[in-house]
């Protein structure tokens, strides 16, 4: 039902309001238990005494918890002595209009829901308000029924946020807690060298089923590359486990970074970047991995040495890991991403060689590039089907 603009219209807009309450047409009331009704506080924000008591009253009524403010200046100041669940708020105010005071909920009431109203009609200001973070918006003159839609639809779409929220943070909690018992359990498990690798790949298989793959992958492209340049078959056993275990130290990285499909902020990286480090905290004294643990921190490292952590340049990174950084970009690059498709083998090829002397050792680019592209896909193939 529309909220009237003209003060004159208050009789006939609230005659209407009771009208639906008694033929039992309150969509707000009947949609939701009035115990779940009573946990969720409502802000209404607006200059309009009429829409402010319209709004509040039939909020009251479906049993929610109900404050009004007539300005965006006093809406944070209430949210400021209690918390609400959800802000109704004008876009048109003074002193400090809607848009104004969303970009405050986002920054400082981030668990507040959002919705905006406005007399203006149009789709810009629409598009405009969501992007800034709002849950929905109405125009005026408004109907009731859809305000009840658009409020449950805003304070279940609130209650989820909040739960994976919730979640999200409990198993960065619990693989901080694993990662703690693994470096505990390993001191007791360094003879158990299959049953040790085992619980490592699960460990590392609970952060996302593509970091195994993407594990299994380089670990049989290393091997091929290895074989390729003779490399000695009393070291091919630590090789394989520094390739396959690379990856490791990410069971520390928070999954709001590590599964970010967006580029990174510098903050970000810098904390991606940690996984080196973590990686060979974990494997570092466990005397059959040992050696694997200094492939691993070394194996971000670059040729020109611009790499991380340790700025390593040249024959200073370990063969082994000059070897799997070239695998480890190869995969990379022909692996599906969230903003991208797998690249070809071809050109996966050709920016390893571009790269060589650079972010590569050229004298391992020259036996990689040697080995047949079929043999890379085979591989590939195999891996992507295998897990």
């Amino acid at each position: 039902m529309p909220t009237g603009l003209k003060m004159g219209e208050r009789n006939e807009v609230k005659d209407r309001l009771e009208s639906e309450r008694s033929m039992g047409m309150m969509t707000l009331r009947e949609s939701r238990p009035q115990s779940l009704n009573q946990t969720e506080r409502i802000l209404v924000v607006d200059d309009e005494p009429l829409v402010r008591d319209l709004l509040s009253s039939y909020l009251r009524s479906a049993g929610y918890p109900c404050q009004t403010a007539s300005s965006g200046r006093e809406a944070l100041d209430k949210l400021e002595e209690q918390p609400a669940s959800l802000v109704i708020a004008d876009i048109r105010m003074p002193e400090l209009n809607g848009l104004q005071l969303l970009d405050s909920l986002v920054d400082e009431h981030p668990d507040t829901a959002a919705i905006m109203i406005t007399a203006v009609a149009d789709m810009e200001t629409a598009v405009g308000t969501m992007k800034q973070g709002a849950y929905d918006y109405i125009t005026k003159p408004f109907n009731l029924e859809k305000v009840a839609g658009a409020v449950s639809s805003a304070l279940e779409k609130r209650r989820r946020n909040l739960e994976e929220r919730r979640l999200s943070m409990r198993l960065e909690q619990l693989v901080d807690e694993k990662t703690s018992l693994l470096s505990d359990a390993m001191l007791d498990l360094k003879d158990h060298h299959e049953m040790t690798l085992d619980v490592l790949m699960k460990v590392l298989d609970a952060r996302g089923h593509e970091t195994q793959r993407h594990s299994q992958r380089v670990r049989a492209y290393t091997l091929r590359l290895a074989d390729e340049m003779n490399f000695p078959s009393d070291q091919r056993v630590a090789l394989g486990r520094g390739a396959l275990l690379h990856d490791i130290g990410k069971v520390g990285i928070p999954d709001s970074i590590l599964l970010k499909p967006g580029r990174l902020t510098p903050d970000e990286w810098e904390r991606m970047k940690e996984h080196t480090t973590i990686g060979y905290k974990i494997l570092k004294g466990v005397r059959f991995l040992d050696s694997v643990a200094e492939m691993v921190l070394s194996h971000h490292e670059r040729w020109d040495g611009k790499g991380y952590p340790r700025g390593l340049k040249g024959e200073h990174v370990p063969l082994e890991a000059r070897m799997f950084a070239i695998l480890d970009a190869f995969d990379a690059m022909t692996s599906n991403r969230p903003y991208r498709d797998a690249l070809s083998v071809e050109y996966a090829c050709r920016e390893i060689s571009a790269n060589a002397g650079k972010q590569f050792d050229p004298e391992v680019v020259k036996p990689f590039l040697c080995v047949p592209v079929e043999d890379w896909m085979e591989i590939g193939a195999e891996y992507r089907e295998r897990i």
